[in-house]
This record gives C-alpha cells, structure tokens and sequence, in this order.
C-alpha cells in the first residue's frame, strides 16, 4: 500500500470508528501504524456483515445482541461497546440482561461476574442516554 493509499485507508478506518463507535478505536490506530492494508479489509469485511436487511438476513439490533453474548462468553474485561450498540440499535435493556443469562447458562456465573455485568451496567447508561437524547430532540422540535 503506497503513501496516499495508507493515509487514505486509514482515513476511512477514522471515520468508520467514529460513525460506528463514536470515537476513533486507539488499537485500530496503533495496528494501522504498520499493517493498514489488513485493517483496511477487516473494517471492509466488518462493514459487509453489518448491513441490514434486505441484504443481511439480520437485524443490527440482533447482530449487536450477538457480538454481546460472544464478548461476555470470552470473559472480555470490556465487553460494553457492542452492548451500547445494541441499545442504540433498538434493543432494551432486558434484552441485554436475556443475553447475560444465556451467557450464564453457557458459561457459567463466571461469565456475568467477569463480563457481563460490565455490558448490563452499559446498556443501563446507554438506555438512559438515547431517553435524554430522545426528549432533547422533542424540546427541540417544539
């Protein structure tokens, strides 16, 4: 990958971690500092798969309970964006709380204890965030 096609690629990295995360991944930068080209098509590939239906046969809201339940099974200490995500897709809270018992069942109580929790408590402040956001828009409109 030549100069202007790294920069460029990392470019779109930026803006897709702001447009999905919000912020712009500090690893992604870091990884994209010596391997860009492989970055670059893993964000391709990540886009792809996120795609809503009609073109992916599932919802993003179900995509995002899914990436929670696989963070919360592998024990990750910071399994909070894809939870967020999914409030922000549409889930709720309790829907968050069914993938933690899922993951209990799977894995056992350690998998709340571990990850779990930390993905409730986000989906918790996610909730109550979208609501602010929600009667923010509606102050505005009037």
């Amino acid at each position: 990958m030549g100069k202007g096609k790294k920069k460029e690629g990392l470019e779109m990295v930026r803006d897709y971690s702001i447009k999905y995360y919000g912020r712009i991944i500090d690893s992604y930068e870091l990884l994209g500092r010596y391997l860009p080209d492989p970055l670059v098509k893993w964000i391709e590939l990540r886009k792809s798969t996120f795609k809503e239906p009609p073109v992916g046969a599932l919802t993003t809201r179900e995509k995002e309970l899914i990436a929670t339940t696989i963070e919360i099974t592998s024990l990750k200490p910071d399994s909070r964006p894809h939870a967020r995500l999914a409030i922000k897709a549409g889930a709720s809270v309790k829907d968050v709380a069914e993938v933690c018992m899922i993951c209990i069942l799977l894995g056992g109580m350690a998998t709340y204890i571990a990850s779990g929790q930390n993905a409730l408590k986000a989906a918790e402040e996610e909730w109550e965030n979208q609501k602010k956001l929600k009667a923010e828009s509606k102050k505005r409109k009037k």
